[in-house]
């Protein structure tokens, strides 16, 4: 008895295109997790580097200031909080942590264009609306 009319081959090649798509579902829905949480520490704390358009954050808790110069490798590293490495860093930009505040911070984000459900979650609070 066959378990399908489909060759091996192509079975495999199906398997293999659904555990990718489970993949890519895995990584955008921590991708959309991480974005909120990003949004949240930004609400609640004020204007820092989450909220910040020019942080760029690879889904961690520290992300690359795109607005400062670049600096040094090991003024990279440093700002990694690395005093002494036995590899040469190469230049880049600094690294800061989510709290983070600069003279350099920048939200141009329309966050009206968000549905009001994630902004409650999220804790955003405009001020010409009404406080929960």
């Amino acid at each position: 008895m066959d378990f399908s009319p489909l060759p091996p081959e192509e079975i495999e090649r199906r398997r293999g295109l659904s555990i990718n798509a489970w993949k890519e579902m895995q990584q955008d829905a921590f991708a959309r997790k991480h974005q909120e949480w990003k949004d949240a520490f930004y609400w609640a704390n004020g204007p820092c580097c989450a909220g910040c358009d020019h942080w760029a954050c690879d889904m961690g808790k520290i992300g690359e200031c795109t607005a400062a110069p670049p600096v040094s490798g090991d003024q990279v590293l440093k700002s990694l909080g690395i005093r002494s490495a036995t590899i040469e860093a190469a230049p880049g930009q600094p690294f800061t942590e989510p709290s983070h505040v600069c003279g350099a911070f920048q939200d141009n984000f329309d966050w009206c264009s968000l549905d009001a459900e994630y902004l409650e979650r999220i804790g955003a609070r405009f001020p010409d609306s009404p406080a929960r």
